[in-house]
């Protein structure tokens, strides 16, 4: 269990950055992974912006940072042509992106516990919808979201820099 999940602020770049550092470095030892690729996608710059916007989020577990999340207040530009169930205005979207448990922490529900704050964040900032995308195949992170209540709308084909052109398991969830 968390002590606190909060914004993160500057101080917290280093070991934020060590922590996506660390998931990246732990994917080929996982059964199920986001296929990340450190420097590309996660990249330092992006997690020092997300830091600098206000919408990423870290778990304390005493004095470390335990687990990471981004929770956008809109839409995501990459999800423009996913045919979506619910429908919403992109500004009544929140997106999670980002979802990473340290190795160091794993099985505890730290997942979930992140999850059910971004549903609370997302609701707080007025958003009628979530979204966010999974590597199919990762049964672990899909097993999380299904169990918070979201719902799988389809799988859709996504560029990311990291991944090239890829099929993703895409969910929402009505808030």
């Amino acid at each position: 269990m968390l002590d606190r999940i909060e914004p993160a602020v500057a101080g917290d770049l280093e070991a934020t950055w060590l922590l996506y550092e660390n998931v990246c470095a732990h994917q080929d030892l996982d059964a199920y992974g986001p296929r990340w690729t450190p420097g590309v996608y996660p990249a330092r710059s992006d997690i020092e912006g997300h830091i600098e916007a206000g919408d990423l989020y870290v778990g304390h577990a005493g004095k470390k940072i335990a687990c990471a999340m981004v929770v956008t207040p809109h839409e995501d530009p990459e999800y423009a042509g996913v045919p979506w169930k619910l429908k919403a205005a992109p500004d009544e979207v929140a997106v999670i992106h980002l979802l990473a448990v340290s190795p160091d922490f794993r099985g505890r529900g730290l997942g979930a516990e992140l999850v059910r704050a971004a549903i609370d964040i997302a609701r707080r900032g007025g958003a009628r919808v979530m979204h966010l995308d999974v590597v199919p195949g990762n049964l672990a992170a899909s097993r999380i979201y299904e169990e918070a209540g979201f719902s799988l709308a389809c799988t859709h084909e996504i560029f990311y820099e990291d991944t090239g052109l890829m099929a993703f398991d895409m969910y929402e969830l009505a808030l």
